[in-house]
């Protein structure tokens, strides 16, 4: 759950919670999915690009500068992925990921309990090569398994799955409730371990 931004320079882009330097907020909660944008991969631009093609587009959004370092990076994390794979996974860290570990990091620095979560569920049976995408925590979160009886983001419904969305909906609900999860340690700014994965 993330706070409300304000235009301000407290982070990259000039964008930055409210509180000049994190102190006045709230404790927080921040999440992101391993895989956010690969729904972007379904438009036949993006599914027959070429590296030369992503690293062109995504010059344009992130800047020359930087996304030969950038684009390699994810290249050599996902060694069997395609070129559109690549451009959707630059996309989710770029427009998603690393934009909640800011949040995260600021919430942190200003003293803070933030917890910060990754889902990661990805169905067994993928055929759409969608991962962890956009929103496929929410029949998780809502136990709402039954009502997407189709859906490729979540392949059958397995009580491995119905547990998982126990677990996940617990924490979330309790931090609501509390402010704080019993078993799980707030984020602490470069402690990839105190990140909780859901998967």
């Amino acid at each position: 759950m993330l706070g409300a931004l304000d235009a301000d320079d407290g982070l990259p882009g000039g964008h930055a919670p409210h509180g000049a330097h994190g102190a006045e907020l709230a404790d927080r909660e921040v999440g992101a999915r391993a895989d956010l944008t690969a729904f972007f991969a379904f438009d036949p631009r993006i599914q027959n690009l070429t590296a030369t093609g992503a690293l062109d587009i995504l010059a344009g959004q992130i800047g020359e500068q930087d996304i030969h370092e950038v684009y390699r990076r994810h290249a050599a994390r996902l060694p069997q992925a395609t070129p559109a794979q690549i451009f959707t996974a630059v996309q989710t860290d770029e427009l998603f990921r690393d934009g909640a570990l800011q949040i995260a990091d600021h919430q942190a620095a200003g003293g803070n309990a933030t917890y910060a979560y990754q889902f990661d569920y990805q169905p067994a049976e993928d055929a759409h090569a969608l991962g962890a995408t956009h929103c496929g925590e929410l029949p998780f979160l809502f136990n709402t398994f039954d009502a997407y009886p189709d859906s490729p983001m979540l392949g059958r419904p397995t009580d491995a799955q119905r547990a998982l969305g126990h677990t996940f909906a617990t924490a979330l609900t309790e931090f609501v409730t509390t402010g704080s999860v019993n078993d799980w340690l707030p984020y602490a700014t470069a402690t990839a371990a105190r990140i909780r994965y859901f998967a």
